[in-house]
């Protein structure tokens, strides 16, 4: 078994990562938006958030987990509306 102090670390070896991947995600959010804008494309799009949702669960093994997961999605797509409203 890992001691508390292990697990922390490994939980900030992973936070550390999510950091860098939240940015290069929010950095492609920022190409999506100059597209919807140059087009005249809604920022919400309903129907591609559930198929995104769908998609992403699939890769979930621990059921128990999907849900959390659902809603973890859910709320970076919340966070990339909020970010590309703010670039209008």
């Amino acid at each position: 078994m890992k001691t508390l102090e292990e697990c922390r670390q490994e939980i900030d070896r992973i936070d550390r990562e999510m950091a860098r991947l939240f940015e290069q995600r929010m950095q492609t959010v920022a190409q999506v938006i100059e597209y919807k804008k140059s087009v005249g494309m809604p920022i919400l799009d309903s129907a591609r958030e559930a198929a995104v949702i769908e998609k992403n669960s699939a890769y979930i093994q621990d059921a128990q987990l999907l849900d959390y997961y659902r809603r973890f999605i859910q709320a970076q797509m919340d966070l990339s509306r909020e970010y590309q409203q703010s670039k209008l």
